[in-house]
């Protein structure tokens, strides 16, 4: 399993930038190339789990909450490992587009 870290700097503070990807997880899915789905946990005040399903493959994201960035790890399965880069891609910006827009 591929582990791919990933780091968004904002300046929205730990509770605003909680609510704006709490706000746009229910988007996720739709954009998920090909199609799938996900599912979306907070772990702890300020720690979501998702696990992103697609082509039967899953892939899992650890994400932190921080008052001035939002990181984590995303793992992909070594079925995927060729498509690493792009999957850490998308969901890194994804995240950076829910920071921006404040659902």
């Amino acid at each position: 399993m591929a582990a791919i870290p990933f780091d968004i700097p904002h300046s929205l503070g730990r509770a605003e930038a909680r609510r704006r990807i709490d706000a746009g997880l229910p988007k996720l899915a739709q954009h998920i190339p090909g199609g799938g789905t996900v599912d979306a946990e907070w772990t702890g005040p300020d720690a979501l789990a998702l696990a992103i399903v697609a082509m039967g493959q899953k892939v899992a994201v650890d994400m932190a909450v921080g008052e001035g960035n939002v990181s984590g790890t995303v793992k992909v399965p070594m079925m995927l490992a060729m498509m690493s880069g792009p999957i850490a891609e998308f969901v890194k910006t994804s995240a950076e587009k829910m920071l921006a827009k404040g659902a």
